[in-house]
């Protein structure tokens, strides 16, 4: 069964994998803690003839009114992972219980040892996206990776230049409602994995992005819709993005990813560690206190440096690796 699963893995760059949590046990109590941060930012920022009502909104409006108040970096409060630049010992990041059992979730870690063995570290590279209808997003936030549209790109691109060449990623996507072509699902081009790594750049407002990404539309694509209590699995050369949500209702997921233990992170100093070995000796971080020490003590390593990561672009030279090249595959 694993073999199978693996092939077609790494035939197609993807996996669904159907009914693997229950909303209530896993994913509610992650939307309860956003809630008690959008609750903390209004007592902090909101204007006193306005927190009382603001308090009594439920998750959506909540998050709305919470957008008007012009917080600086507001999806960091909400982001799992310290902020790229500008660490400071204050610098916020949404590091709580729900979401540690959620990176250990047996059924998780199960799908994706099929993929990798049984030997599996928790990659830092992680985020949580709360993605508003389009129409109500300010216009810089519409291509905001965490909020608005991602572009085509590759997972393994935003890995240091030892984790672009070595690190066996995977990303497990886990949608929080109900994800469709509506309100801005991920797609894919099924194979194209198999070409490897491609030449990026840096696309609009920074984000990463495919080099000549717009010949993807010539190629079969997958709407990677899904329910919720189901994972998407993503192969790290898999090229992705996501598109508008032209819904009138919030889309939300996480997406974790995991490599294989021996192997870098891509992310030093940030939190890598074992969640699944073999040899119990390995598993030295078992609980969330643990792990939120990890973070707090990456944190006062990035802070003299004033970031948390870099990473260079893949550029290959002599375009070998630009997809106009290999378009033809």
């Amino acid at each position: 069964m694993q073999s199978l699963t693996k092939k077609k893995f790494e035939e197609q760059g993807y996996l669904v994998v159907k009914n693997v949590l229950n909303f209530d046990n896993d994913l509610k109590p992650i939307l309860n803690d956003m809630e008690y941060v959008m609750d903390r930012l209004i007592h902090k920022f909101s204007p006193k003839p306005k927190k009382t009502k603001a308090l009594k909104f439920k998750f959506e409006n909540k998050y709305k009114f919470v957008s008007t108040l012009n917080i600086f970096d507001l999806d960091q409060y909400f982001n799992t992972r310290l902020p790229r630049d500008h660490v400071k010992k204050d610098s916020d990041y949404f590091a709580t219980n729900s979401l540690w059992n959620l990176i250990k979730h047996k059924k998780i870690l199960n799908a994706v040892e099929k993929i990798l063995g049984p030997e599996i570290l928790s990659n830092p590279v992680q985020n949580t996206r709360i993605k508003q209808p389009e129409k109500t997003l300010p216009k810089k936030s519409i291509y905001d990776g965490l909020s608005g549209r991602t572009p085509w790109h590759q997972d393994a691109a935003v890995l240091s230049t030892k984790g672009q060449k070595k690190t066996e990623l995977v990303t497990v996507w886990i949608p929080f409602t109900k994800t469709t072509k509506k309100n801005g699902c991920m797609i894919t081009t099924p194979g194209v994995n198999k070409l490897g790594l491609l030449n990026h750049h840096s696309g609009y407002r920074g984000q990463v992005e495919i080099k000549n990404s717009n010949l993807l539309n010539s190629k079969k694509v997958i709407y990677l819709e899904a329910d919720i209590g189901d994972i998407i699995l993503l192969h790290r050369h898999s090229p992705h993005c996501s598109i508008p949500n032209k819904s009138n209702k919030f889309r939300i997921s996480a997406d974790l990813r995991y490599n294989k233990a021996g192997q870098t992170s891509g992310r030093e100093p940030l939190p890598s560690f074992y969640v699944r070995s073999k040899n119990k000796k390995n598993i030295t971080v078992s609980n969330f206190k643990q792990w939120l020490v990890l973070w707090e003590k990456a944190k006062e390593k990035c802070i003299p440096r004033k970031y948390a990561f870099k990473y260079p672009l893949p550029t290959f030279k002599n375009n070998k690796r630009d997809l106009s090249e290999l378009i033809n595959f």
